[in-house]
């Protein structure tokens, strides 16, 4: 019998503490990067086709930007492994009163690992007596997973939007991230990247992405708040940014955003459209092998006791 309940126990541990989950975990609506990753031989794309306003009234500059920012991640190794690629495609008209120019690019594309390190899954634990205990706010389910993010930016030398433009700029710099998530409610997600990009340059950059989701009625709607702080030597700006999205199957949602800064250095305004899909899900296969494992050990645990 104490065989047989290790062996279930066991099969429970494999189900807490994997990152996967059978609707898609993705990153939208936002900018923040959740500290969960999407589980091994899974991959997935998250995009989204913006436009943004903005006008400089110090520089007297104005442009219109439409770009399409893309990501793609993949869980290999372990499940609180991934790797991300994601970037900028950015078409940008930049005009003063007596000039206008336009110019297509990649603003920004960057490879880099995730890797979670601390998932607190005791806080996952379930009262199945209780509806209001499972449902109240806690202070300890404040406790986030903790994920760090490394990669590498390639960036073009002559920039978009008002950053250094200038030979000097690095072609390619390092980026780093600090990922925090918590649930303190069962219907509420709350994010913190501390983020540090173009590390080791001249043109470092700070920066902090704080993300509220909650979801909504069936869990198909959810609407989130978000606020981005960024500072540097070159550039400093505030953003506000909101918006909603609908899971249209359990690969496959949808999103739409809205934002502005705080500022009139530039003031900026900006929208967009998008979409995650989860186009590669081998996951089962693992859990089969995990599962298989466990109880083929059993059998030969339970052979040499009984002799058969």
């Amino acid at each position: 019998m104490k065989k047989t309940l290790l062996f279930f126990l066991l099969l429970s541990t494999i189900t807490t503490k994997a990152q996967y989950t059978d609707i898609i975990n993705s990153n939208k609506p936002g900018r923040s990067m959740g500290a969960y990753a999407v589980g091994r031989k899974v991959a997935q794309v998250e995009s989204d086709i913006y436009y943004e306003t903005n006008k400089h009234d110090l520089l007297g500059l104005s442009q219109e930007n439409v770009g399409l920012n893309y990501m793609v991640r993949y869980g290999v190794w372990r499940d609180q492994f991934e790797i991300i690629g994601d970037g900028t495609l950015l078409y940008s008209n930049r005009s003063t009163d007596e000039v206008s120019s336009g110019k297509i690019g990649f603003q920004r594309t960057t490879f880099g690992v995730k890797y979670m390190f601390y998932d607190p899954v005791f806080l996952s634990d379930i009262n199945v007596y209780s509806w209001k205990a499972n449902a109240e706010f806690k202070w300890r389910k404040l406790i986030p997973a903790i994920s760090l993010y490394a990669g590498v930016n390639l960036l073009e030398k002559n920039r978009y939007l008002y950053e250094v433009m200038n030979e000097s700029y690095p072609i390619a710099t390092p980026k780093a991230m600090i990922i925090l998530q918590s649930h303190p409610l069962k219907e509420v997600a709350l994010v913190l990247n501390i983020i540090g990009s173009n590390i080791a340059s001249q043109h470092a950059q700070y920066s902090y992405i704080f993300t509220l989701t909650h979801n909504l009625y069936d869990d198909r709607w959810s609407i989130y708040l978000e606020n981005e702080g960024i500072t540097s030597d070159y550039y400093k700006d505030s953003l506000l940014r909101g918006g909603v999205s609908y899971l249209i199957d359990e690969n496959f949602q949808i999103n739409a955003t809205i934002g502005a800064s705080w500022k009139t250095t530039p003031t900026r305004y900006m929208g967009g459209i998008g979409l995650s899909y989860r186009f590669y899900d081998r996951y089962k296969d693992i859990e089969y092998e995990a599962k298989k494992k466990a109880r083929d050990k059993q059998n030969k645990e339970d052979a040499q006791i009984f002799g058969f």
